[in-house]
């Protein structure tokens, strides 16, 4: 049942900034009630019949995407404690029965609404989101000279050995955070770790995008029954492009003598395993 609350004069408060709306807002509730109005707050998660059901946060009207980051709390009236159960150290602390809490609860900007580019992100259950993060990075390669020719028509001589022109093989890194998680995958976590996708993957192509690990940290953890995980999942792209128009990744070198037009070969081990093997990366985005 919804814990009977009222808005206090001068909430809400909102700041509008470059980064997005911070926006605040204040409520009087009874003191007994303030930890399930925090629930309602932050929403929850409960496990019904071996399903996920998710209750959804008191979102901030007209703002969809505004989540609540942080809460606050004092007493309404903090001159009038009620301090009878105080006897030791460790007893509870004051109560305020008569006044009630003072709920602050702070909102930002999580997510766009309307960012469309985020449908190359895999779904996420409901009541979770994404945000993406990425860094440049590149890869230097020195080949030998020997396998280029001066272009300097007519003769186009090989460029001698000692000249060894490098190939710069742009790479980024790239951050899934998965935030409002209710468990995380922990064996999904563990099993992809070292892998490359086995299809497309964030609008990248089969075989170019490996998963190298998770950070995990719990998140409103303040009551037995509440609080979510949040996971940040660091992944590295390795893009080449065949003369045909093809991408191919981590399991492409560079050989010197072609195979057919291309440069950029597969390699495996005698058994023909790549040296990265592929799993559907997808499935980090299950719940565990």
């Amino acid at each position: 049942m919804p814990v009977a609350f009222e808005e206090l004069e001068g909430s809400p408060r909102l700041e509008v900034s470059e980064e997005g709306i911070i926006a605040w807002r204040s409520f009087r509730v009874a003191w007994a009630d303030w930890q399930a109005f925090c629930a309602e707050l932050i929403g929850s998660y409960a496990v019904v019949g071996g399903t996920f059901v998710f209750t959804a946060p008191l979102e901030f009207p007209g703002f969809p995407n505004l989540v609540v980051s942080d809460i606050q709390l004092e007493p309404f009236d903090p001159a009038s404690p009620d301090g009878t159960g105080v006897a030791t150290l460790a007893a509870a602390p004051n109560k305020y029965t008569a006044g009630g809490a003072r709920v602050t609860a702070t909102y930002v900007t999580a997510f766009d609404v309307n960012n469309q580019p985020r449908v190359q992100l895999p779904v996420a259950p409901k009541g979770t989101y994404l945000t993406f993060r990425a860094d440049l990075g590149a890869e230097y390669m020195a080949t030998p000279g020997r396998i280029w020719r001066w272009q300097a028509p007519p003769t186009n001589p090989v460029v001698p050995d000692d000249v060894n022109p490098g190939l710069l093989i742009p790479q980024g890194t790239f951050h899934l955070t998965w935030h409002r998680v209710a468990l995380p995958p922990w064996d999904k976590i563990r099993e992809l770790r070292g892998k490359v996708n086995h299809a497309t993957f964030v609008g990248a192509p089969a075989g170019t995008v490996l998963f190298l690990g998770a950070r995990v940290r719990r998140r409103f953890h303040f009551m037995s029954f509440g609080g979510f995980w949040e996971l940040q999942y660091t992944f590295q792209e390795n893009t080449k492009e065949l003369t045909t128009g093809a991408k191919v990744g981590w399991n492409h070198f560079y050989k010197e003598v072609k195979v057919g037009n291309e440069h950029w070969v597969a390699i495996a081990d005698e058994d023909g395993n790549a040296p990265y093997r592929s799993g559907d990366l997808s499935q980090l985005f299950l719940f565990g």
